[in-house]
């Protein structure tokens, strides 16, 4: 009888100092947990070098934030992100994606700078020729033909 009580106190104590270690941590240790855990979701970019989405995954990555590694070719980008929780609008911020499912495959470009008259410049691989980093102002006109994904803050980045 008195192990049964002894454990029990134990455990008691355990579940206690987890839920005051817990109120002590900024995300909460849990969260801090399945950080230091799970590997880096942008750690490896497994897009096709030298096409669109390669060049906007580096992009994002170099930012800090994250989208996903499977969402295929360009034109479902926007469809694929919004399934994955993103947010998708169209609504042009710096940092965020223009895509669009025009052409062959679609397009992707990162959003450089938005402008006070509602342009935006926006560098991007693959339009004007193969593997070439190329920028440009898109119109206010224009951004209503695009949706914009928004990407995710990467937690493991911030770690680094």
């Amino acid at each position: 009888m008195k192990r049964v009580i002894l454990a029990a106190i134990i455990i008691a104590a355990a579940v206690f100092g987890l839920i005051y270690a817990d109120s002590k941590t900024d995300e909460g240790l849990i969260e801090e947990l399945k950080i230091i855990l799970t590997p880096d979701p942008m750690e490896n970019n497994t897009y096709d070098q030298g096409e669109c989405t390669y060049y906007v995954f580096d992009k994002v990555k170099e930012d800090g934030m994250m989208i996903e590694r499977t969402w295929s070719d360009a034109e479902y980008w926007a469809d694929r992100a919004k399934e994955d929780g993103y947010v998708v609008n169209d609504v042009p911020e710096e940092g965020s994606l223009m895509q669009t499912d025009r052409g062959e495959i679609g397009h992707v470009a990162y959003i450089e700078t938005v402008h006070e008259d509602g342009s935006f410049d926006i560098s991007e691989m693959n339009f004007l020729e193969a593997y070439e980093v190329s920028e440009r102002t898109i119109t206010t006109e224009e951004a209503a033909d695009y949706k914009y994904i928004h990407p995710k803050v990467n937690k493991h980045a911030e770690k680094k």
